[in-house]
């Protein structure tokens, strides 16, 4: 077959005209759209995959509403507890980067990124959780410490017990620190 004088070098008439049907049949299956299956629930098996799933979404970078929400309940679900329950450190510092990068362009205008999904506080808390979470494990904790009152009188030694029992100002917190000596001489007490 010659190249016409108006054909170029793609073929579009392959088939003949009576071969190509003019009416296709609907088929009763595709009448009515089947309903939408649910989207699979977003479960992370831990901080890697939260920053892979990320990444992967970050990668695909369109303006779409549905893209972006799910973008944004992805994100959100990095939480401070989950912060201070993770063990890897690589994984945090792979966060660590991301949460720097967010905040570094906030002064550019991207298309939709992890500056978009918190306000400054909100990652702001989250830089700190995950700095801390990197200090106690490159320390060696690897559960953070309790929280509780800062001068808790059972996790104080005896010798600063008797220090602050005399030098304190405070006489509430010195009738709190008499009792625990107390409580502490009748457990050694013999019975």
């Amino acid at each position: 077959m010659a190249l016409g004088k108006h054909r170029g070098w793609r073929q579009f008439e392959l088939f003949e005209r009576a071969d190509v049907p003019t009416h296709v049949p609907r088929l009763a299956a595709f009448e009515r759209s089947a309903p939408k299956p649910a989207p699979r629930p977003d479960i992370f098996e831990g901080m890697g995959s939260w920053v892979r799933e990320i990444g992967r979404l970050l990668a695909f970078d369109r303006p779409a509403s549905a893209h972006y929400e799910r973008f944004d309940r992805t994100a959100r679900l990095l939480t401070a507890e989950r912060i201070r329950a993770w063990r890897h450190a690589d994984d945090l510092a792979r966060v660590s980067a991301m949460l720097d990068e967010a905040n570094e362009a906030r002064r550019r205008n991207y298309l939709h990124g992890l500056d978009r999904v918190w306000t400054k506080a909100e990652m702001g808390a989250l830089r700190v959780e995950v700095r801390n979470r990197l200090h106690q494990l490159g320390i060696g904790r690897v559960e953070p410490r309790p929280k509780g009152p800062r001068l808790d009188p059972a996790r104080i030694p005896a010798d600063r017990l008797d220090a602050l029992i005399q030098h304190h100002p405070d006489l509430q917190l010195v009738e709190a620190l008499r009792r625990e000596r107390a409580r502490r001489q009748a457990d050694a007490a013999p019975a």
